[in-house]
């Protein structure tokens, strides 16, 4: 059996924790800073249907082209995004939003307070560490840093399209659903994932089923596009697909499903084959 358009339909509930790194480009009050500037930071943020919530701090030292010292700390809380997708009552984060909180600023000596937000960009969109970008609205802080732990934990996110194949030389129609939950390394680039299955709508109606899947996920370092545009640093913004597989069982169906996602990974193809057994045989269901 082939899914020829599938896609996500729900994006369910989705954890970040994010945390590193080093510095690959900083300009903070208009000024550059030398390369071999530190920083550490993290953020949380749980992104339920439309609704964000989480916490971000930052620590950041390093020294200008002009020779003057900085150090800049701050702590925030995450209230809100700015979406990269919108499926049905969920979204996708690209950047994640800050409210506006105190920042403590010193440069060459000189102490000074600053009402700043930050907008955070989701590591989902440059994975395998690679650099992402902090920045407030006003441009005082833009820095863009690599990530040592980059994970996202879904939940309740499904997945469905239609199904074509044969079941012997019968004609097979259908849809097949997939829903559940899924732990993302973005610094590996690997994923794995578990869930329910139904096979729904399905002719013959004895394919009808529901069951479960377990599945592993990679992301591909070939067939990406640079978006780098959209945050206006180079090299910190990497639009991917992604590649599944996995075994599933549903009632007297069994057998492995192969998943490739476009760029970017919202739409897939998926390659299936079955067994089915009654009353103790087992019939072969053909494939593509």
């Amino acid at each position: 059996m082939t899914i020829p358009t599938g896609g996500v339909t729900d994006l369910g509930n989705q954890v970040y924790a994010v945390s590193g790194g080093q510095v690959a480009y900083a300009m903070i009050a208009g000024q550059t800073l030398n390369p071999g500037a530190t920083i550490q930071y993290r953020f949380v943020a749980n992104q339920t249907g439309m609704t964000t919530t989480g916490s971000a701090s930052i620590r950041l030292t390093g020294t200008t082209t002009s020779g003057a010292s900085v150090r800049v700390s701050g702590e925030f809380n995450i209230t809100g995004i700015l979406a990269a997708a919108v499926i049905g009552q969920s979204e996708l984060p690209f950047f994640f939003l800050t409210d506006t909180s105190n920042v403590q600023m010193t440069i060459a000596g000189s102490p000074q307070t600053l009402p700043e937000s930050l907008s955070i960009e989701s590591p989902y969109f440059n994975p395998f560490g690679a650099p992402i970008v902090m920045a407030s609205p006003d441009g005082a802080i833009i820095i863009a840093a690599t990530y040592t732990r980059g994970s996202i934990v879904w939940n309740g996110s499904q997945v469905t399209g239609p199904l074509v194949g044969t079941l012997g030389t019968t004609p097979v129609t259908g849809t097949m659903t997939l829903t559940g939950g899924e732990r993302e390394n973005l610094v590996k680039g690997t994923a794995t994932d578990a869930g329910t299955t139904t096979f729904s709508g399905m002719t013959p109606t004895s394919l009808n089923a529901n069951g479960s899947y377990r599945g592993s996920d990679t992301i591909p370092t070939t067939g990406t596009s640079d978006c780098s545009a959209v945050t206006g640093i180079p090299g910190t913004c990497t639009e991917t697909g992604f590649q599944s597989s996995g075994r599933f069982r549903a009632g007297d169906i069994s057998g492995n499903y192969t998943t490739t996602w476009g760029v970017p990974a919202i739409g897939f193809t998926s390659s299936i084959t079955a067994t089915v057994s009654q009353n103790g045989d087992s019939g072969s269901s053909g494939h593509r």
